[in-house]
């Protein structure tokens, strides 16, 4: 059986409380362990409670326990909202300044530790050390820890930090010396990494040849941005910061109508603004790669909390009707691979591909394998041949020539005997506009059948037990689902599925026939995924919707209750 621990660490906004949980996940990777950080914070640069719950393991770990170990706090109000989720045996570690009277609360001289041998700045320091000495952990492999954290700051920084840390190890507290250490590790065939969904995804970016990124600052999207602007110029590559979305995915439409694998990354309000942008690259059928990573809506909502509510307007997007494809990765892996899948699809049928990611896939740190780099099998889709491009025709290449499979053959700028006509408005297949009703019925007809070949193509994947129900789910549902069922033992199927639209239709109807009830897990107020399978597929009777949608993750337990529940309902 495995081990795990859920440490929670929090204090005031603004302070490092996430960075104390980062770097302690850090460490904990390096010397094989495995973690998972969920974290909670307002949408305010300083000020308010925030903290970041790290569950560890011997094993992999997809989502914290619903359950806490240990709670380290800087501040009364950490104590007052998370108590109740203790462990009988649970610990609550307060910093001592906090001066409270409660005999079951540990104080620990943390603020102290820091302005003896440091500065104030660095309690964060001395609560890590608190923590790695109750875990077991090596006090070099902090220190190493801390010198890569700080490096850039200086020797004096990184001196300073080392001896708040051997401060807090040399710190005897007599209640914290029976707390048992991290468990022994078996050997592991790979090394582990520890990444966001955010970095996975654009590791994926690069790994596909994305070498322009436009985008503008919106939670949770944001991270996307950061790491592209650090390593766009290496490539050779640019990231703009653009003044808005309108901007942004037009910037990207237009360098990859000139040959560049484009990308732009937002969430819900920045969604909006984009969707003329959607609608032009489906009528230009321009290739283009969207990030979605969803937050609590609508308008500005609740910007730092977890939802899966874009769904529904992303799969009737923009006016109009023109071909989209929409990615659901579950997984960082996931994050990664969709990503580079998403930009060959995107040339392969030449119009947008949105990548549905959610706010707790998107930034919760998490440790995984590492990651091989493989080269990468890049389709640039249906270019012109010499032969097409060299063929006399008086209105220039036809770009829109209508084909059996509904994919005309594409052009970059520049390519002799390719010039063509490019327009929003509706066109001939030499882009020339056109308003003939026949000619629309043609263009229409031949950009709706681009994705036919999809349709018998599966995308979701099954884990099999045997059961007669089955629960499907998508993002970062899927790591609670599987591991409540793996937990608690339940006797259903699970399943997560990596592309929305066009669905698996052929697929869904074997799976209906196989199984009692389908139940679909996802956290929006209206069952949007549900009501998409139910209109595309049908089997209206066999769908039961399990949502959530208060801004808070799926837990474990609540799962597996009500999946239980249902269990004993539909024998």
């Amino acid at each position: 059986m495995s081990w795990k621990k859920t440490i929670l660490i929090g204090g005031i906004q603004g302070e490092g409380i996430a960075s104390t949980g980062v770097n302690l996940m850090k460490s904990l990777s390096g010397i094989g362990y495995f973690a998972y950080g969920e974290r909670k914070f307002s949408s305010r640069i300083k000020g308010g409670n925030t903290y970041i719950m790290v569950t560890i393991s011997d094993e992999p770990v997809t989502c914290v326990t619903s359950y806490i170990d240990i709670i380290l706090t800087f501040d009364h109000e950490t104590i007052q909202d998370n108590r109740h989720l203790l462990t009988e045996d649970g610990l609550i570690l307060a910093d001592e300044q906090l001066e409270i009277e409660d005999t079951e609360i540990i104080s620990l001289p943390l603020t102290k530790l820091a302005k003896e041998h440091g500065s104030l700045l660095m309690k964060n320091t001395s609560a890590i050390g608190f923590l790695g000495k109750m875990l077991d952990i090596d006090k070099g492999v902090l220190e190493e820890s801390i010198e890569k954290a700080y490096h850039r700051k200086g020797e004096k920084v990184v001196n300073e930090n080392n001896q708040v840390l051997r401060a807090a190890y040399e710190t005897r507290v007599e209640k914290l010396e029976m707390f048992k250490g991290l468990p022994p590790l078996e050997p592991k065939d790979k090394d582990l990494m520890m990444l966001i969904g955010n970095d996975a995804i654009s590791l994926g970016a690069l790994m596909a040849g994305c070498r322009f990124v436009a985008a503008y600052p919106i939670t949770p999207a944001s991270d996307i941005m950061e790491f592209m602007s650090r390593v766009l110029p290496e490539e050779e590559g640019v990231m703009i910061q653009a003044e808005d979305e309108i901007a942004a995915v037009t910037l990207c439409i237009g360098a990859s109508y000139a040959g560049v694998r484009s990308m732009t990354a937002t969430s819900g309000p920045g969604l909006t603004l984009m969707m003329e942008g959607l609608g032009l690259a489906g009528m230009t059928e321009t290739p283009l790669v969207v990030v979605d990573a969803q937050r609590s809506g609508p308008s500005t909502g609740m910007p730092t909390r977890n939802e899966q509510s874009d769904l529904a307007s992303l799969y009737f997007a923009g006016h109009g009707e023109f071909p989209m494809i929409i990615l659901s990765p579950s997984t960082i892996e996931e994050c990664c691979e969709l990503t580079m899948e998403a930009f060959n699809l995107a040339d392969q049928y030449q119009c947008p591909v949105v990548l549905l990611s959610d706010f707790n896939l998107s930034i919760s740190p998490q440790t995984i394998p590492a990651i091989e780099y493989q080269q990468p099998v890049i389709n640039r889709g249906f270019l012109a041949t010499d032969q097409e491009l060299k063929e006399d025709n008086a209105d220039g290449f036809e770009r829109y020539a209508l084909t059996e499979s509904g994919i005309s053959p594409r052009v970059f700028p520049g390519t002799k005997g390719g010039i063509h006509k490019v327009t929003g408005l509706e066109h001939t297949v030499s882009g020339r506009p056109s308003d003939r009703k026949g000619n629309r019925v043609n263009m229409m007809n031949k950009r709706n059948r681009k994705l036919e070949a999809l349709w018998d193509q599966n995308s979701v994947t099954i884990e099999e037990r045997e059961g007669k129900i089955l629960c499907l789910t998508f993002g970062s549902n899927w790591g609670v689902l599987e591991t409540a069922v793996k937990e608690f033992a339940l006797p259903i199927d699970i399943a997560h599925i990596s592309r929305i639209k066009p669905l698996p239709v052929r697929q869904l109807e074997t799976l209906f026939s196989r199984y009692h009830k389908m139940v679909v897990m996802e956290q929006n107020q209206r069952s949007q995924l549900a009501g998409i399978i139910k209109q595309e597929v049908g089997f209206n009777d066999k769908i039961v919707s399990l949502t959530k949608y208060d801004g808070e993750a799926f837990r474990t337990l609540e799962v597996a209750e009500q999946l239980k529940r249902w269990c004993s309902e539909w024998k």
